[in-house]
């Protein structure tokens, strides 16, 4: 899976920086479709971003996991001192909840529909969107 949008990443170390930033070493693996077994494919630090992700991740605590969301890779060269530095950020994520299925923290939208057509609509009083 690797680092990514959707990856399922297990906290290992998290370590608050300010209020709007947070350190943590976290990995993702993958099963290994032949021997059955999980190989990390990832392991790193990544910075957790903005206050309301930081405040949520205070809540977790090492061995926790998690289903990453907004994620972003960013690589840097030091011309004088010949090295490049890749940061991993993440922006948001999900909670796992005991069952290993993510907890959606926001509630999903209710769609209402009665069946009924509205067949009176005036194409030139401007209610269009677009």
């Amino acid at each position: 899976m690797g680092f990514r949008t959707g990856a399922y990443a297990k906290l290992w170390e998290i370590e608050q920086k300010s209020q709007g930033r947070s350190r943590v070493r976290l990995s993702t693996s993958r099963k290994d479709k032949e021997t059955g077994e999980y190989e990390t494919d990832f392991s790193g630090f990544v910075d957790f971003c903005g206050s309301a992700c930081v405040q949520k991740l205070s809540r977790h605590k090492n061995g926790d996991r998690v289903v990453l969301g907004d994620v972003d890779v960013t690589v840097r060269y030091d011309k004088e001192k010949d090295v490049q530095y890749t940061n991993f950020k993440c922006f948001s994520f999900e909670e796992i909840e005991d069952g290993g299925a993510p907890r959606h923290t926001r509630p999903a939208a209710k769609h209402v529909d009665d069946g009924e057509i509205d067949n009176d609509i005036d194409e030139d009083d401007g209610s269009y969107p677009f």
